[in-house]
């Protein structure tokens, strides 16, 4: 199984990394991808994927400290973009329901992390949450900046915006907010090919069921694969090559010849 998006640098679980990663094989964890937020999470995400095998990292400001976004993190993004273990920039987008930087901001750095992406030649992770419709309009606008692979990180828009982004290409990653009674997510998942799904955590947040309440994991992943197992009609065994061929086909860093036996 693989964890797309982790927050290893989390307070909740920065300083068990140690513990974690080394319960990667009997959990059946390939690999986790960490994702940056601003830049001390940044620097901490490559430091995890320097120092652990199967651990990868992302660059990258998230909305919520967009307002923090200047020349000298852009630089230190395209630095560390260099490094074979940077697999994305990520995770980056907007985020209208907290709205903790201006939304002109968001919009701003959010559609210029997208050219620095084409200029790294890096795949991005979105975060876009009660902002489909500006996203939507941003990534349209820079389209031509869009030539890896987008993800729709915890995605949580409609059916129908997933089936044009679908049509662009798009691939879309599901945590445990799948596994909650009130989810209803069947009608998205039918407008998105198997061929386009990611499975992640986003630990420590959104633990899915059974564990929800407590702080999230990533050996969870393995109920997040089961739930999509069961809403594609597949095998779990079928899910989890499914879920890795696409991480591997988006993350072209990785070697996947490390991972696939």
């Amino acid at each position: 199984m693989i964890d797309t998006h982790v927050h290893l640098d989390d307070e909740k679980l920065v300083n068990d990394v140690d513990n974690i990663t080394r319960d990667f094989t009997r959990c059946g964890i390939k690999l986790v991808i960490n994702n940056s937020c601003d830049r001390e999470s940044m620097e901490k995400g490559f430091e995890f994927a320097r120092k652990y095998d199967d651990v990868y990292c992302t660059v990258g400001m998230h909305p919520h400290t967009a307002r923090f976004f200047d020349q000298a993190f852009a630089d230190r993004m395209a630095m560390l973009a260099s490094h074979p273990k940077v697999v994305a920039v990520g995770e980056i987008g907007l985020d209208y329901y907290y709205d903790l930087s201006d939304r002109n901001v968001q919009r701003d750095v959010f559609a210029l992390q997208l050219e620095y992406a084409d200029k790294l030649g890096l795949p991005v992770t979105l975060h876009v949450r009660d902002a489909y419709g500006d996203a939507a309009d941003i990534l349209n606008a820079q389209k031509k900046y869009l030539n890896r692979p987008v993800v729709w990180h915890c995605y949580s828009g409609s059916a129908e915006l997933a089936r044009q982004m679908v049509k662009k290409g798009h691939y879309f990653s599901f945590g445990g907010a799948i596994t909650f009674k009130n989810a209803n997510k069947q009608p998205v998942i039918d407008n998105i090919p198997s061929d386009r799904i990611l499975s992640e955590t986003d630990c420590p947040y959104m633990t899915p069921v059974p564990f929800r309440g407590k702080t999230n994991m990533p050996q969870y992943v393995r109920y997040v694969v089961e739930k999509l197992a069961e809403m594609y009609n597949v095998s779990f065994e079928e899910m989890q090559r499914i879920t890795e061929k696409n991480c591997f086909d988006v993350f072209g860093k990785i070697d996947r010849s490390k991972y696939e036996q």
